[in-house]
């Protein structure tokens, strides 16, 4: 017959088990998600083309909708971007026991590309931080 005790070890041992088999898939795909967010978030932002949304830099929407959809678009990137940034720190990345070295390092830089972005985002926009 198993204990109480004994039974709430178990579930602890599991659920440890499960909690770093996460993070270890986070480690694997989250560098380059973060990496297609900011890219993608970048080239909208500054008005590259991006697929089928044509626009230059210096072709600001004329009117208004085109304006706050282009605007909408931005900051639901820049959630993404934090999301991802929040997700990492979450699973304690970079780990030094996932990947390779130069893999961490990658992942410390877009981190901080992404911190980055976010800071150039409320400075010029002047939104709070969440």
């Amino acid at each position: 017959m198993t204990t109480p005790a004994f039974k709430k070890i178990q579930e602890t041992e599991a659920m440890n088990k499960i909690e770093e088999k996460t993070r270890e898939q986070i480690a694997t795909f989250l560098p380059e998600a973060l990496n297609k967010a900011l890219s993608s978030y970048q080239d909208f932002a500054s008005g590259h083309n991006t697929g089928s949304q044509k626009t230059k830099t210096d072709d600001v929407p004329q009117d208004a909708k085109a304006f706050k959809d282009h605007h909408d678009a931005c900051k639901v990137a820049i959630a993404h971007i934090q999301l991802l940034i929040k997700l990492a720190e979450w699973a304690n990345l970079p780990d030094p026991g996932v990947g390779t070295h130069n893999d961490q390092i990658r992942m410390m830089m877009l981190m901080q590309e992404g911190k980055n972005t976010l800071e150039e985002d409320r400075e010029q926009y002047g939104e709070e931080e969440d």
